[in-house]
């Protein structure tokens, strides 16, 4: 039978580093932040439904989605987050259902759902365990501003837009601390698959 695990983190938690490291290790990688892009690329239902919401500006020459001024946009503005949840949010979510589909159909022993907004998305509810990772927040605020290129202000924005991280912590079954070099957090993941007999995948 296939085991679905549910990965997420706050913003530049290291989530990505987990999530590469279990597809090296023969994991079905569904990753939500590829599909939420493939959702909203030109000509798709998804970018001409933010174009009507949000307008032309929000759209770099070629016509593609300039992700950077939207960000800009529904960081700032809870509502206009929302609104691009609601739009974006049905999109993401039959996608990733195709997909974990199709890792099904193909055998694989653990699918796992990589998504930043896996609890408020209610993601969960699909999962059989939940791993989140987790850094202690001013190692996190230091690697957003180094990573996008942001302010203080815009990095404090991004993170208090996502769940509170203790309340994250709380909710998961198992919770790995990337705070350390990168082959300490792969012992732990390690450590999990093999208490849950996903050592040989």
């Amino acid at each position: 039978m296939t085991f679905i695990l549910g990965l997420t983190g706050g913003i530049a938690s290291g989530k990505s580093t987990v999530s590469h490291y279990l597809n090296e290790l023969g994991a079905g990688v569904v990753d939500a932040d590829k599909v939420a892009r493939m959702v909203v690329e030109p000509d798709t239902p998804g970018l001409a439904k933010i174009v009507s919401y949000f307008g032309t500006s929000i759209l770099n020459k070629d016509g593609s989605l300039n992700r950077k001024k939207l960000g800009e946009l529904v960081f700032s503005d809870a509502k206009k987050l929302d609104n691009l949840m609601q739009i974006t949010g049905p999109l993401i979510r039959d996608e990733i259902s195709n997909q974990v589909e199709q890792f099904k159909k193909s055998k694989v022993k653990l699918i796992v759902l990589d998504i930043p907004l896996l609890f408020e998305g209610k993601y969960d509810d699909y999962c059989d365990a939940v791993m989140v990772v987790n850094i202690p927040s001013e190692v996190q605020i230091k690697r957003i501003i180094q990573r996008d290129k942001i302010t203080l202000a815009q990095a404090k924005q991004r993170i208090n837009s996502q769940l509170d991280a203790s309340e994250r912590c709380k909710l998961a079954t198992v919770v790995i601390d990337n705070s350390k070099a990168v082959e300490d957090t792969q012992q732990q993941v390690l450590k999990w698959l093999k208490m849950n007999d996903l050592d040989n995948l």
